[in-house]
């Protein structure tokens, strides 16, 4: 009887040596995102992360069964956190262009977005050139020498193009009339400075997707040849999608699927 008691504590013992050495193998994939890129990722008041692409990435540490360690990386920050190996990947709306696949291996698209006007709620812009003609035009500096391409090719022609560290300091000129309008991601601006303010901002002119601005859609960035976390992003983001929490996540910011169909 003391022998079987003594069989049975060692199997125990055994059984949470065997589960804790299997916790401790356990994969942790590192996730970085900009803390000031509200929908997508922001700071609660308490200072906690969220945000669509932080739950986007819990969902799919989730799906593959890895743990997710997600950092705030300022966007100016992020490319050298990156290939300094201090994240993994980063998931935060970067356009899957020619020249950042060439650099990065990307996973993706996560999200199919459009670009859009966003200008304060009394302008007289509508987003004809007669009206944005001889103008000042806030964007977002990318990290992809081309990524703004269009905009300069297009805009550039009869406007004065301002670049911005950050798409929030655009804004901070635009309410303080040192830009006249800003041109970037419509399901960003929409969510952080149209909804619920109406009265402030509005969003003028068409919907465009840009192939050359956006290029096959926004992805999650990985050092190059890394292949071993792409294989099992793409996997995650195939769950995720096919099981609908894709789908749920995406509703709650934006109040519709902006992977599309």
């Amino acid at each position: 009887m003391k022998m079987q008691k003594l069989l049975k504590i060692a199997g125990l013992f055994g059984a949470l040596v065997l589960s804790s050495q299997a916790a401790l193998a356990k994969d942790t994939l590192k996730v970085g995102m900009d803390p000031l890129y509200a929908p997508f990722s922001f700071q609660t008041p308490e200072g906690n992360l969220s945000g669509f692409d932080f739950e986007i990435s819990n969902a799919l540490c989730e799906a593959i069964e890895v743990t997710c360690d997600i950092k705030a990386i300022p966007y100016e920050g992020s490319m050298s956190a990156l290939q300094s190996g201090q994240i993994d990947t980063l998931i935060n709306t970067y356009p899957m262009t020619k020249e950042r696949m060439e650099q990065y291996t990307m996973v993706g698209p996560y999200i199919m977005p459009t670009a859009r006007l966003l200008v304060t709620a009394d302008s007289t812009i509508d987003g004809t050139e007669a009206t944005l003609k001889g103008k000042t035009l806030g964007i977002e500096k990318a990290t992809a020498a081309n990524a703004n391409r269009w905009i300069y090719d297009n805009y550039g022609k009869y406007m004065t193009i301002q670049e911005y560290d950050q798409i929030n300091d655009a804004v901070l000129d635009l309410k303080a009339g040192r830009a006249d309008a800003i041109f970037g991601d419509e399901n960003q601006m929409n969510f952080a400075y149209v909804k619920g303010h109406e009265t402030e901002f509005k969003l003028v002119g068409e919907s465009r997707f840009i192939p050359e601005y956006f290029g096959q859609g926004q992805g999650f960035v990985l050092r190059k040849g890394d292949e071993k976390w792409a294989k099992q992003l793409r996997t995650a983001l195939d769950l995720i999608v096919k099981s609908g929490k894709y789908d749920i996540i995406s509703k709650k910011y934006f109040g519709r699927n902006i992977l599309g169909d």
